[in-house]
């Protein structure tokens, strides 16, 4: 019975965690692990990779507040708002332009992974061509 289930669940999509049509899962390393074994936590829509605002904080050991479609999210000394569909984060209290606008995906925020990286956190980022792979580094030497 609960096979049966499983297999209508699968066969109707009801079932699927994974990324919709349109966004790959990216695997997503930090100084070469895994950030998150299961995969989903960065996705690729439009030509740009996106990725979890709260797991970023969380690997980057930020603090992070939410209101509505607003992000507040701060690392060291670094502190950036995003809104779900603006394309213009601040940073610093600078705006600044975004390759895509953050969106909400499973109720969480999704936000421009190379926005977070580089500016907020200020690591380094390496995305492969077709974007099915990311890499952040922070202590880890980026050529090896």
């Amino acid at each position: 019975m609960i096979r049966a289930l499983a297999v209508l669940l699968l066969a109707l999509g009801l079932a699927a965690p994974s990324a919709a049509a349109g966004e790959p899962v990216v695997h997503l390393t930090f100084d070469g692990r895994p950030v998150d074994r299961a995969g989903g936590i960065a996705v690729a829509r439009g030509g740009v990779v996106y990725a979890d605002v709260v797991d970023l904080s969380k690997a980057f050991d930020g603090l992070l507040t939410a209101q509505g479609h607003t992000v507040v999210v701060t690392v060291n000394a670094t502190t950036a708002t995003f809104i779900a569909g603006s394309r213009t984060a601040k940073i610093q209290g600078s705006p600044v332009a975004l390759r895509g606008a953050p969106f909400f995906r499973h109720g969480d925020l999704y936000v421009p992974l190379d926005a977070f990286v580089i500016g907020v956190a200020g690591a380094r980022l390496r995305v492969n061509v077709r974007r099915t792979r990311a890499d952040i580094f922070v202590n880890a030497n980026p050529l090896s």
